[in-house]
């Protein structure tokens, strides 16, 4: 089937199109929100590392626990050989060991170098037996078992689990922030481009539909394999400004058609022209981050399964949902004018000027 074809097929299929993406989106909702659940922290590493290999040696034959975390108890009044300092320490760490996977708390007292040279500092050692991806899931247990300490000690918990904690809330906080902020700014952007807010919504609402199978399928995915935190922020971002920059090129191009086409020829010839090269272009790019998927780190494997996610799903709403809404939209893409048509080249002037370049490569034009 020849692209030509595929676009007036949409154009038949339009409303059954838009149902169907209306179903998937639907499924995907209940599950979008729920893929930072699936998704780990580290993957910088690979089993085949010399380092890996003396991990688990050490393991194996000295039952070496490589996760802890660090109980920093920090007083300007008293030091660490206070005896009040010390029975405040012991009272906040006395119900830890009770918590799910601590194989040991280590007291400061039982190692002079976990003291401060000052003396107003020091720390405890809370071993766990679990491996450090993954091992933020202990740590509200572990801090509700930490009793709270006297106003002249201050208690600071630390080590890789708050680390691999904090990257987790500071990924969903940074995606929700992006998103407040990104879909905002594209939909004024784009009002100032296409010059109305029909035509402006329209490349939000396929991105915005793109985004949402995009994290449902990372959500399912990261049940099969191991993905990193990192693809979210990437999944979004990416997904969202693929699909508006595809989106662009197929909502130009179908206004430059429908003042001379019935609706459904421009359909067919928008899909022809600026489909064709998105439908080339993501396959090169899907090509590209596909070849990260074998490399043996679990970031950089992830960011090649998210960005082949990302690039089908907007490959595929360019291709489908937005010459369907287009085809149901017609002439009322230029609704709700607010500034005009166009004023920096998408609208007005960019069909001028198409309608100067067929003139002037029409049979029998004159030329210089």
């Amino acid at each position: 089937m020849s692209f030509v074809q595929f676009g007036r097929a949409v154009y038949r299929w339009r409303r059954l199109v838009i149902a169907l993406w209306a179903v998937l989106v639907l499924a995907s909702l209940p599950l979008a929100p729920r893929v930072a659940g699936v998704l780990k922290v580290g993957g910088f590493s690979s089993d085949s590392m010399e380092a890996s290999r003396a991990l688990v040696t050490l393991q194996r034959n000295l039952d070496f626990k490589s996760t802890g975390l660090s109980v920093i108890f920090t007083s300007e009044d008293w030091t660490a050989d206070d005896p009040r300092f010390a029975a405040a320490a012991a009272d906040a760490l006395r119900d830890v060991g009770q918590a799910p996977q601590v194989a040991e708390v280590v007291p400061y007292t039982a190692n002079p170098r976990q003291v401060s040279a000052d003396r107003h500092t020091a720390y405890a050692l809370i071993v766990l037996d679990a491996p450090p991806e993954g091992s933020q899931r202990l740590l509200p247990e572990i801090e509700a078992k930490l009793r709270p300490t006297p106003p002249e000690l201050r208690t600071v918990v630390a080590g890789g689990p708050v680390f691999y904690a904090d990257i987790e809330r500071t990924s969903a906080a940074d995606l929700r922030r992006g998103e407040v902020v990104a879909f905002p700014l594209a939909l004024i952007a784009l009002a100032l481009v296409f010059g109305s807010l029909v035509g402006a919504a329209t490349p939000i609402v396929a991105g915005g539909c793109s985004v949402v199978a995009i994290l449902a399928t990372l959500f399912l995915v990261g049940h099969a394999t191991d993905l990193s935190i990192f693809v979210l922020n990437l999944a979004t971002m990416l997904g969202l400004g693929l699909a508006v920059d595809y989106a662009l090129f197929i909502t130009s191009r179908f206004r430059e058609e429908l003042p001379a086409r019935p609706v459904g020829e421009a359909v067919a010839v928008t899909v022809d022209t600026a489909g064709r090269a998105i439908f080339f272009s993501g396959l090169t790019v899907l090509i590209g981050l596909a070849a990260l998927i074998v490399f043996p780190f679990m970031f950089l494997r992830s960011v090649g399964v998210a960005g082949v996610v990302v690039v089908f799903f907007s490959v595929l709403a360019a291709l489908t949902l937005l010459p369907a809404i287009l085809g149901v939209l017609g002439p009322r893409i230029d609704a709700l004018a607010v500034v005009g048509r166009g004023p920096w080249g998408v609208g007005r002037r960019a069909t001028r000027a198409a309608t100067r370049m067929r003139h002037l490569w029409a049979p029998g034009a004159p030329h210089e």
